[in-house]
């Protein structure tokens, strides 16, 4: 009985200090021309989040290595939604000033606070199943090949 005991304690602490696996997020972001964009019906490829703000220099120069992502990976089930923090005709400014291709959302609160955006640049790559596989915060070279090697790992 005591060993019944034992192990049904210690069965009970492994399952209460277990991590909670978060549901992918059902976004709904609206886009520079004024559509609703759903992460849903993104089902089924690599996504790429980019976190940024007009006013975020290293944003800026992450920018050109993203296009190069999207035009590298675009037509293989891979897309890269930037979500912009920052006012919608800054955002569209800023989208035509730097040629960017890639889908532009209107970023909120609720999903800065999910995907728990604390700094920006911060990218999140979520795998075909939409759960987070990669997160990087702040812009570097080195974090652009890292990057490139986890789209290529899930786009395998």
């Amino acid at each position: 009985m005591r060993y019944l005991t034992v192990f049904l304690l210690i069965t009970f602490l492994f399952y209460c200090g277990g991590k909670r696996v978060r549901q992918p997020l059902d976004f709904q972001l609206e886009n520079l021309n004024g559509e609703q964009v759903n992460l849903k019906n993104h089902q089924g490829k690599v996504i790429l989040l980019d976190f940024w703000a007009t006013w975020c220099p290293p944003c800026r120069a992450a920018i050109p290595h993203l296009i190069n992502l999207y035009e590298k990976f675009g037509d293989r089930n891979f897309i890269i939604f930037g979500i912009g923090l920052d006012e919608k005709e800054l955002l569209i400014n800023m989208r035509d000033e730097m040629n960017i291709k890639y889908p532009i959302l209107i970023g909120n609160n609720e999903i800065a606070k999910y995907y728990q955006i604390q700094a920006i640049p911060t990218l999140v790559l979520l795998d075909k199943n939409g759960k987070i596989y990669y997160k990087e915060v702040g812009f570097s070279e080195e974090g652009v090949k890292k990057l490139e090697s986890k789209i290529s790992e899930l786009l395998e």
